[in-house]
């Protein structure tokens, strides 16, 4: 085995790993996005999310509660890791693509 395909199986391991890590961490994190409504001069949090090809609200508690504000970090983590991970798969499609490549042009 050449050695850059030695260095791209590595790398195809490693972002495969990467990608299992980062599906981890998305399923241990809330889904969805806070929704804010307001009734008698109150402000409420909900949490919206699909399921079952349906939105859902659960209600939260006043949109200045702490248990809001931290909901609100990891619903930001969950998005961020998802971001990660679909850069992380754009990577391992590519990496794919040209081992395919490298392995028809030694076979040609």
């Amino acid at each position: 085995m050449s050695p850059i395909k030695s260095i791209l199986k590595e790398e195809l391991q490693r972002l495969e790993q990467l990608c299992q890590k980062y599906r981890e961490e998305i399923n241990k994190l809330p889904r969805g996005s806070i929704s804010e409504k307001e009734r008698k001069g109150n402000s409420y949090a909900y949490l919206a999310f699909r399921e079952d090809g349906k939105v859902r609200f659960e209600y939260i508690g006043n949109i200045q509660s702490d248990k809001v504000k931290e909901l609100r970090q990891l619903v930001e983590e969950r998005r961020r890791y998802e971001r990660l991970m679909k850069q992380a798969q754009n990577n391992l499609k590519e990496l794919k693509k040209l081992l395919h490549e490298r392995k028809r042009k030694s076979i040609s």
